[in-house]
């Protein structure tokens, strides 16, 4: 997982999170349409496909 490191850029976003939250995609989603998420030692995609949809990939 350290070769993921050196990928991500130094931006920073701040979001509130509590139990009603949610965030719009295009917070999360890069200039592509994708975010990568690390998950109990696993990497999944999320991509936003060309009919606007979002699709979670391992």
């Amino acid at each position: 997982m350290t070769q993921l490191k050196k990928n991500v850029t130094t931006t920073a976003r701040r979001v509130a999170i509590n139990a009603e939250s949610s965030v719009a995609s295009s917070l999360l989603l890069n200039h592509q349409g994708k975010l990568w998420i690390e998950h109990a030692g696993e990497r999944y995609q999320l991509r936003r496909t060309s009919n606007n949809r979002l699709i979670l990939t391992k």
